[in-house]
């Protein structure tokens, strides 16, 4: 699988399809998660995983762009679902919530090593209190 199948194949199977396992899989035991959310290891990143599934229900991700260069990939990801379990502190308000983010991971024998997530906080909170009204 090359970088860009793998980055692909970890969306469809850590958000659509909730394929812990294969997350397992794909990410180094010592995957380093730079963004605000911090996993520290694989088991960390499902723990995230599995923390938006209970706040989102109907979660799917939709690649909008996606490119690779020297085991480097850059995503821009649509992400969709219904608020179903409390979220930044809001609690459920069925409401659709839908956001675009920016992933960039970078691949090392044929795993992802390292990542930089950089979601829309301020927009999905936004989305989360205007649906409380």
């Amino acid at each position: 699988m090359t970088p860009k199948e793998l980055v692909a194949r970890f969306f469809e199977a850590g958000y659509t399809e909730k394929d812990y396992d294969f997350v397992l899989r794909c990410m180094a035991d010592n995957y380093y998660d730079h963004s605000p959310a911090a996993a520290r290891s694989n088991a960390e990143a499902v723990g995230i995983l599995q923390l938006v599934a209970q706040q989102f229900s109907d979660f799917t991700a939709e690649l909008l762009d996606i490119f690779a260069e020297n085991g480097m990939v850059a995503t821009r990801v649509r992400f969709t679902g219904v608020h179903s379990g409390e979220c930044m502190g809001v609690a459920p308000t069925g409401a659709h919530i839908e956001f675009e983010a920016l992933e960039h991971f970078r691949v090392e024998d044929g795993i992802i090593v390292e990542s930089w997530g950089y979601w829309p906080d301020k927009d999905i909170e936004r989305q989360l209190l205007a649906a409380r009204r």
